[in-house]
Order: C-alpha cells, then structure tokens, then sequence
C-alpha cells in the first residue's frame, strides 16, 4: 500500500488527516514542519506528500520547490485554509498536484491519494522507456463509466514518460487536471448535472452514473461519449477534451486564485488547469476544452 507523509505543525490537524488516511489502510509518517519533511524524504521517499501551508521554519510553498529540485518522483497535495489561498495559489504553480480544504479532508482526501499515487506509479514504471515512444498522437473514446476515466489517464502519463516530454511532477500535475476535467465532462457536460459549491467524492458519481443508467429518461445522455485526443510536437504537448451534452462548462466558475476560487468547489477545475497548463482555451459551442503545454525535447 501506498506510504504518504503529512507535514503539518498541528498536532490536531495530524491526527485528524492521519486517521482518514489510515482507515483507507495507508500507511503515514509525520513531520511538523517543511526542513523536518525534507529530512524525512531524503531518508525515505513516500509515495505522497500532503502538507500544510503555513508552517514555521519552512512553509508548504518553500517546501514543494524543494521537492521539485530534490525528488521530483513524489507528488505533493496541499491542504488549504481561508486566509492562505494566495500561498496555496503560489504552491500549485510551482509544482503541487492538488488542494484540499481542511473542512473537506474527509471526503476529498482518500480519491486524490488514490489518484495521484495511481499517476505517480504509472509515470515511475514507464521511466526505463523514456525516448522509447515515437508515436505522438492517440485518441481514447470513454463512455459514462467513471472507473475508467483513472485508468484512461495513467496511460497518457506512461506516454508522456514514454515519449520524454514534461518534467515528472508536471505529468502527474497534468493528469490530475486533465482526471478531473474528464469526470466533469461526463458528470456536468453529458449528464447535465449543475455544478455544485461542495465536493463530490467519487462514490457520489458513480453513483449518480449508476442512477442515470437504470433512469429510462436518461438514456440518451448515457449513450453520450467524452472524446480525449493527445499530441505531442516539438514544441508543446495537446491535450482536447470534447463532450456531447449542453452542461455547464467548467469556466462558469470563481476567477483562478481568488479565495473563492479555493472554498467554491466549482473553482478547482480551473484552478487545477491553469495553474500547471501554458494555454487552456475553452470553447462552449463546441464543447471542447484544449489544453496546452510547451515542451522541449
């Protein structure tokens, strides 16, 4: 099972966060602030990191950019407070994969760990063919099927491995938006589902997947497909997410960055995008999403 160290100089808040994940079976080391974390990951790297913002000594910011320089290979999940989003802001453009509110530990904690971790395998196991792929266009073709979509994305990661574009945090950055850019194309674009101010976990889709396909008068939108094209040139890596229904798009959110942006669910799409992507253009009459990296070989 996965091992993840939580950095957080609350002891309440280590003990809250270490008990959610326990109980998903994981096993957690602690350190209390960014210079004991790193001490910790030099020791031994976890498979994740989750940390608190502001921290004394060296806080969450401080402590991501020098992950990124030191082991690249372990992802980074920050938890958030109303008054540090402007940190939070800083840390998901220099290299953490996702945020959690404190108040939404419990329900959004145990699906990102999965998440990422599945992401960080799928790049780590695909190193030894890096430069290996030349190929630099797919096309995947997912049906309502939530369980899919996880899988779906840990395979761009090994092709981007595989083809040697992307710093390392940068893959599972860019899988972790384009996961839940997916999930919403489904949920909020096919299904037409409003967008909501609170988390959804990902029991709560599928099981509003599993309530639509046994609703006759859904059926057309579950015949609804989500089709997700990458490229890869020597300049940039493209990733195109298009749907088939008249949801909400996912601009219709808080402006990125914004405190609202951080408490409002409806902002982590954006937040998530922009904050690892160069470009994202967001095209409502077609229904596509584009998202945009520039790379060099």
């Amino acid at each position: 099972m996965p091992n993840v160290l939580v950095v957080d100089d609350s002891a309440t808040q280590i003990a809250m966060i270490t008990s959610v994940l326990q109980q998903q079976g994981l096993t957690v080391r602690t350190a209390g602030n960014g210079l004991e974390a790193l001490a910790s990951l030099r020791e031994h790297a976890p498979d994740l990191v989750v940390t608190d913002m502001q921290m004394p000594e060296m806080n969450g910011v401080e402590l991501i950019r020098a992950m990124r320089k030191e082991c690249s290979l372990v992802p980074a999940v920050l938890v958030t407070a109303f008054g540090n989003e402007d940190l939070a802001a800083e840390a998901l453009g220099v290299g953490a994969a996702n945020y959690i509110s404190k108040d939404h530990v419990g329900i959004l904690l145990p699906d990102i760990v999965n998440r990422i971790t599945a992401f960080a395998q799928a790049n780590a196991q695909s190193l030894y063919l890096k430069g290996a792929l030349t190929r630099t266009r797919f096309d995947f073709v997912l049906d309502c099927s939530i369980e899919r979509v996880t899988p779906l994305v840990s395979l761009v990661v090994r092709l981007l491995a595989a083809m040697n574009v992307l710093h390392t945090s940068d893959r599972i950055r860019i899988a972790e938006a384009l996961d839940y850019l997916i999930v919403h194309s489904i949920i909020h674009g096919n299904f037409e589902q409003p967008v909501r101010s609170t988390p959804m976990s990902i029991d709560d889709a599928r099981a509003l997947v599993a309530e639509k396909l046994d609703d006759e008068s859904s059926r057309s939108m579950t015949e609804r497909i989500v089709t997700v094209q990458l490229e890869v040139t020597d300049g940039e890596a493209r990733l195109i997410v298009i749907h088939e229904g008249s949801g909400q798009s996912i601009h219709h959110a808080p402006m990125p960055g914004t405190p609202q942006s951080f408490s409002d669910e409806r902002g982590r799409g954006m937040l998530l995008l922009t904050s690892v992507m160069d470009e994202v253009f967001i095209d409502s009459a077609s229904r596509k999403v584009t998202l945009v990296k520039y790379v060099s070989r």
